[in-house]
């Protein structure tokens, strides 16, 4: 119990790192969109977390391939939902095929929920943590091919702490954006979070996050600090007779 309260903790503590850069283009484009979409996005997002940190690294390592190959899918699909948010005619024409495919949808159901899961699972495979001890562990676990319960129980409660902050934010951010002096300019916001998400994609094509996130942490010593509660002898004791 102690290792799972220290992973949520530790997950609540990592929105605070350099490391949530590629996640806050997806979280804007979370605050527009159908009523459903926040919680979509946390649900895609939590799913593709869990298993991509407990069997992606296992299939990477088995096929051979390069862990860049995840960072070019994700790009990809980071420059596919800018792009359906920024230009209406792809957006129709996302929505027309979404209906086709799932026939109960109704054409005009814009509750946001099925395209939220969709980008919540790229946000999984974008987010790149800087993991703190306990979810090294679990990766370690997973490259050896032990998904045990602790390991899906560590990465489960990881992603929850996570997800939290994340759906205040988006939450929040609906809240400011619905009052009645911004109703009119929606469709107009929703066009910019999907430009700013082209943006971050093309960035992240040239690596312009990963040297943000490094002159960050050059500049602010304490975000590597992050993973103190991860680091204390308590926590180091349990690990230890969790991990062979």
């Amino acid at each position: 119990m102690l290792l799972l309260l220290v992973a949520f903790l530790g997950g609540l503590l990592t929105v605070l790192s350099p490391c949530v850069l590629p996640v806050l283009p997806v979280l804007l484009s979370g605050t527009v969109g159908g009523r459903a979409r926040p919680a979509g996005i946390i649900a895609g997002f939590i799913g593709s977390f869990v298993l991509l940190t407990l069997f992606l690294a296992s299939v990477v390592s088995a096929l051979n391939l390069s862990p860049d190959v995840i960072r070019w899918v994700a790009i990809f699909l980071l420059l596919g939902f800018g792009l359906t948010l920024a230009v209406p005619w792809l957006q129709h024409h996302f929505e027309l095929a979404m209906s086709r495919a799932l026939p109960q949808r109704r054409p005009g159901d814009r509750d946001g929920f099925l395209g939220g899961v969709l980008v919540g699972v790229t946000l999984g495979v974008v987010w790149t943590p800087c993991v703190g001890p306990i979810l090294a562990s679990v990766t370690t676990l997973a490259l050896s091919g032990q998904v045990t319960g602790f390991a899906f129980a560590a990465t489960l409660a990881y992603a929850v702490g996570v997800a939290l902050p994340m759906l205040a934010v988006m939450l929040g951010g609906r809240r400011l954006l619905h009052r009645p002096a911004l109703l009119g300019r929606l469709g107009g916001l929703q066009q910019v979070f999907g430009a700013v998400l082209v943006v971050f994609a093309v960035g992240m094509v040239f690596g312009v996050d990963r040297q943000v996130q490094t002159l960050l942490v050059d500049r602010l010593p304490a975000l590597q600090q992050l993973t103190f509660l991860e680091e204390t002898d308590a926590v180091q004791r349990q690990l230890q007779q969790q991990i062979p």
